[in-house]
């Protein structure tokens, strides 16, 4: 799993930005406890579950199936955005909640996207310990 990287470099023109990518970058934001609760409240009032053809009664879930995301994603979501936060805060720049969001969510649907992909156990064994270790412990 590699970090982000934060030089700036040409990035292609986005034309077509899919809707899904907001609901995705929502996910994300709810995943390391930075969603509005205004938002929250607004997302359980839609049902994707009729837009998806689900039967979740969960946006959260109707999402993770609908991106076919994987069973680890949550935590790939609560360590990069750990890791990210720190490597920001070391270098005195500043990572929003939502600037991560945009960035796991291209990283995410680039092609050949190995974001949510563990190189090894241990690496998901330690990613589990550093999120146990911070305020997204469940």
């Amino acid at each position: 799993m590699n970090f982000f990287s934060r030089k700036k470099k040409p990035e292609p023109r986005e034309t077509n930005p899919q809707p899904i990518d907001t609901f995705f970058q929502l996910y994300i934001l709810d995943t390391i406890q930075k969603l509005p609760s205004e938002k929250k409240e607004i997302l359980k009032k839609i049902d994707l579950d009729k837009v998806f053809s689900t039967d979740f009664n969960d946006w959260k879930k109707t999402i993770k199936k609908v991106l076919n995301l994987s069973d680890t994603i949550e935590i790939a979501i609560k360590d990069l955005w750990l890791r990210n936060s720190e490597i920001a805060k070391r270098d005195n720049t500043e990572l929003s909640p939502e600037e991560f969001a945009i960035l796991f969510t291209k990283n995410f649907i680039a092609e050949n996207s190995k974001i949510d992909v563990w190189e090894s156990e241990s690496d998901l064994i330690n990613a589990k310990k550093r999120i146990s270790e911070s305020y997204l412990a469940e």
